[in-house]
């Protein structure tokens, strides 16, 4: 696991807001007409806040106050990190088996996911000494791998349950992606 760093995936993906593919906007820019002047009025866009180039990484606290064990903290991130894959796999699935013009985007899409997916667990359940301290660095692809919680925190006993509890679905959908390349291979 060396030179992983830590991804979070974004709040709101185009799949997430109900758009297969995200195109950009073909609309030019608008006036309204304001109709007490009969000028054209422009609207006005909020200015966003400007973001420190440096700040301290913080993470959650491991044992929450909401009585879930330690492993379903887990296992809860894990899960919506395995939701996002198999959706972009469920998409790349479609368009590969109907030929569209997206379908290796697509495969790469679910690609990614699933490499984010992997990591986050190899993260989560590394042997001792596996996590390196490089956590929230870019590693040599410019990705950033962000948990929600300090993987070098966790416990070798959680570690184990992640690993019980979420391995054999994590295989089962790197099998699944890697024959899906392989059948856009042959094609």
């Amino acid at each position: 696991m060396s030179g992983l760093s830590i991804i979070r995936p974004r709040a709101t993906s185009s799949l997430r807001l109900g758009l297969r593919h995200a195109r950009p906007s073909l609309t030019t820019h608008r006036t309204f007409h304001n109709l007490n002047t009969k000028r054209p009025r422009v609207p006005q866009f909020p200015t966003l806040p400007a973001i420190p180039k440096l700040s301290t990484r913080s993470y959650a606290a491991l044992n929450n106050s909401s009585g879930k064990a330690e492993a379903d903290l887990l296992v809860e991130e894990l899960q919506e990190l395995y939701e996002v894959a198999k959706d972009e796999f469920e998409i790349a699935t479609e368009s590969t088996d109907t030929s569209t013009i997206y379908a290796a985007s697509d495969r790469e899409s679910a690609r990614d996911a699933l490499n984010q997916l992997s990591a986050v667990y190899g993260l989560y359940t590394a042997r001792e000494g596996e996590v390196q301290n490089d956590v929230g660095e870019e590693d040599g692809d410019g990705a950033i791998i962000e948990t929600n919680y300090n993987p070098a925190e966790v416990p070798q006993g959680v570690k184990d349950e992640v690993r019980r509890r979420v391995g054999q679905r994590i295989r089962e959908l790197r099998s699944a992606v890697e024959a899906l390349e392989e059948r856009a291979m042959e094609d």
